[in-house]
């Protein structure tokens, strides 16, 4: 294949493949993006046929080594990666990369997820990439990485080492409860395309959950109680859900791990995922700096590249 139209020849194609969406990034020699594309294929809308879409996606891109993370490894993927356990480093993430070679004669490098096996355990898919991608930056980091999203995911590192992690399914329990619970019928979008995060009522929320301790469930049962007895607008109950759901995960996790304030937190996510992490953490009195969750998943991928040779050595 041919290099798209006016792009310089690439040389490694990063992909993050998840259960609902497929993102490909094509990059040259010194990791910069060259062109991206995505499809909504994701691997729990599919039954196999990995590379006939996988090669459609990419279109006229070159036949470059690709490396890719997320649900693709999983059982259900191309390829299965078998889970690294923690503590994990990044060498030994690199060195758990299943790889193979398609019919079309492409390299194909799938990243491994990570495993604590500790208790009842616990598995997570995709977000290493995006912890190795924040690491680069920080090798020798020690503190908490927050990773925001569907099922959010709190890991403890420790000079550069990925100690253990934890998950909340945040993500996914807003989403129910704002759109199939009863709740959906106290809570609404804004007009616009506000910022939940900067509510009045996220603030109260995250205080309610986190600081006061008033019990989760019950909490919950409140957004309703405050339509119908304060008159509450659906618009401001929206912001307070969120931020009873945020301020919820905040106060599990704190409830399990040591999360001081001097505790260095770095959230990699979402724009808007992060600003409302990052405005949770602050009511409670804690600091966080955040990191733009697609920059980390490819900046983890092309680091894990370069550790197997799929790009060249010291290249940044």
């Amino acid at each position: 294949m041919t290099a798209p139209h006016n792009l310089s020849p690439g040389t490694l194609i990063a992909v993050d493949w998840g259960t609902s969406r497929l993102r490909a990034w094509l990059v040259d020699g010194g990791g910069n993006v060259l062109d991206q594309a995505e499809s909504d294929e994701g691997i729990g809308a599919i039954a196999g046929g990995h590379e006939t879409i996988f090669e459609r996606v990419v279109g006229d891109w070159p036949t470059v080594p690709a490396i890719m993370a997320g649900m693709v490894g999983s059982r259900q993927g191309w390829r299965e990666a078998a889970y690294v356990p923690c503590p994990a480093t990044v060498l030994s993430l690199a060195g758990g990369i299943s790889r193979f070679t398609t019919a079309r004669g492409r390299p194909v490098a799938v990243v491994p997820g990570l495993v604590v096996k500790r208790g009842d355990g616990n598995v997570l898919r995709g977000e290493e990439t995006q912890i190795v991608g924040a690491l680069g930056r920080e090798s020798a980091f020690t503190g908490t990485c927050i990773l925001p999203g569907t099922h959010s995911k709190w890991a403890s590192i420790d000079k550069g080492v990925i100690v253990d992690f934890q998950s909340f399914i945040s993500g996914e329990l807003f989403e129910l409860l704002a759109r199939r619970s009863f709740l959906r019928h106290s809570v609404a979008e804004p007009d616009s395309a506000s910022d939940l995060s900067t509510a009045p009522d996220f603030r109260l929320a995250v205080e309610r959950t986190a600081k006061e301790g008033l019990p989760f469930l019950a909490a919950l049962f409140s957004v309703r109680v405050r339509q119908l007895l304060a008159d509450v607008k659906p618009e401001n109950n929206l912001a307070y859900l969120s931020g009873l759901v945020i301020g919820g995960e905040i106060a599990a996790a704190m409830a399990t791990r040591t999360l001081g304030h001097d505790t260095a937190i770095r959230i990699v996510g979402s724009k808007s995922l992060g600003r409302a992490y990052r405005a949770a953490l602050a009511i409670l009195g804690y600091d966080a700096e955040t990191f733009d969750g697609d920059k980390m998943a490819v900046a983890g991928l092309l680091h894990l590249a370069r550790a197997i040779g799929f790009l060249p050595a010291g290249k940044q």
